[in-house]
């Protein structure tokens, strides 16, 4: 049993292994992708910048292109005006003093030299301005990329989030399930574990006593009567209570009055045993008309009324508990609570033993409940709160075809442990 425990804590713990690394490397994932996502975005804000600062200077570049055409048509009309005025000054050179001339001459030769500027900036302007613009279409280009891109990185880690986040659920819910899993083995080989330890210290070793006793009261038959009688009397009495024994050890695996009786009688039969015991004081209640439900369907019902009361006892700090069995047309509502100690909801289990499958405070019984109230189709809801005690509700669908109504009598469990 060791072997095959400490190999399922081998495997959890390789499993949490694998889960934790495969979590790591999505989360890597995202967060790479985010970087690129945030690195996009720059250059796409940058890109968007430039477009917007190119336009300007284009816009700009344009403008002075306009004015210097202007000026440039209005020089060249100008020069050939002058020109015009040099060849009448030139043919009638003797109407005009010299000065005149040498100022005809002097004023084309400057209209001359100003065109010649600003045919070369206009020139220039215009190789600035179709640079400018094939820059722009470049940019433009570039900025509807970046754009594409961030739009698909942004769709791509969205999906993966949500994906990221489905795949972490299912694997959570795999290692549960393996975890309950090893905790239902563990949980089969410790019960099993007692039952042979009780049949072993208790009702085998009164057996062997009694095989002694037998042996010795024979002997005595024949030299001393009454001390046979007498010891045949207290062998009556030890005989009853290994049958005791024996009857409690059989109802902690199945209760007879489960199958007999059915399941209220088999719940009132256990807290009563609880009372006769001094280990819970129970108070049993049963509203409705009972009905049967399938077997397995008892017996799911019957092991969680148990283990909560058993998870009372254990870690509520208290003595009194209540449990009430509500008979509805279409459903069994089965409320288990007590005024103890009560646990954080929230808190996750840790283990606290080598193999470490055990948990704390009562969480592995509320794990079984669950799944016990999952193989049934059940609801099952457990609420506390520190200080002021816990509750269990269970709700079972009730099935047409598998049900058949019943009358029973409940018995109040005796007064004795209440305080």
């Amino acid at each position: 049993m060791a072997e095959s425990l400490t190999g399922s804590s081998l495997a959890l713990d390789q499993s949490d292994i694998q889960k934790d690394s495969l979590k790591k490397i999505l989360k890597n994932t995202i967060n790479i992708i985010e970087k690129n996502k945030s690195q996009i975005f720059e250059i796409y804000e940058t890109a968007r910048d430039e477009v917007e600062n190119s336009k300007q200077l284009l816009k700009a570049i344009k403008e002075q292109v306009r004015k210097t055409i202007d000026k440039v048509d209005k020089l060249t009309k100008q020069e050939q005006l002058e020109k015009q005025n040099l060849v009448i000054v030139s043919s009638n050179f003797q109407h005009y003093s010299e000065e005149k001339i040498r100022a005809s001459y002097e004023t084309v030769k400057n209209v001359q030299v100003a065109l010649g500027v600003e045919k070369e900036k206009e020139y220039n302007l215009r190789q600035q301005r179709d640079k400018l613009e094939i820059r722009l279409r470049n940019l433009q280009v570039m900025l509807n990329q970046a754009e594409h891109l961030a739009l698909a990185i942004g769709s791509v880690l969205s999906y993966l989030s949500t994906q990221v986040s489905g795949v972490v659920w299912k694997i959570e819910a795999v290692q549960k399930e393996k975890f309950i899993g090893a905790r239902v083995i563990k949980a089969q080989e410790d019960e099993r574990f007692r039952v042979s330890r009780e049949i072993h210290d208790g009702p085998a070793q009164d057996l062997a006593n009694l095989i002694f006793q037998t042996s010795v009261a024979e002997k005595l038959v024949d030299y001393d009567p009454d001390e046979a009688k007498k010891t045949l009397q207290d062998l009556r009495q030890q005989i009853r209570s290994c049958l005791t024994d024996v009857r409690q050890v059989i109802f902690d695996m199945r209760p007879m009055a489960l199958d007999d009786l059915g399941l209220a009688p088999a719940i009132n039969q256990l807290v009563s045993r609880m009372a006769a015991r001094d280990m819970l004081t129970v108070d049993f209640s049963v509203d409705g008309k009972a009905y049967d439900l399938p077997k397995h369907v008892e017996i799911a019902v019957f092991r969680i009324v148990q283990e909560a009361l058993n998870n009372v006892m254990h870690h509520a700090k208290t003595k009194m508990a209540r449990v009430r069995l509500l008979y509805a047309p279409s459903t069994l509502s089965v409320l288990i609570e007590d005024k103890g100690a009560g646990f954080d909801t929230e808190a996750k289990p840790e283990p606290d033993s080598e193999d470490g499958l055990d948990e704390h405070v009562g969480h592995f019984g509320i794990m079984g409940m669950e799944e016990r109230a999952k193989i049934i189709g059940a609801e099952l809801k457990v609420s506390s709160e520190i200080g002021k005690g816990t509750k269990v509700h269970l709700r079972i669908t009730k099935k047409a075809s598998a049900v058949k109504d019943k009358s029973i009598t409940i018995i109040k469990t005796p007064e004795k442990g209440r305080k």
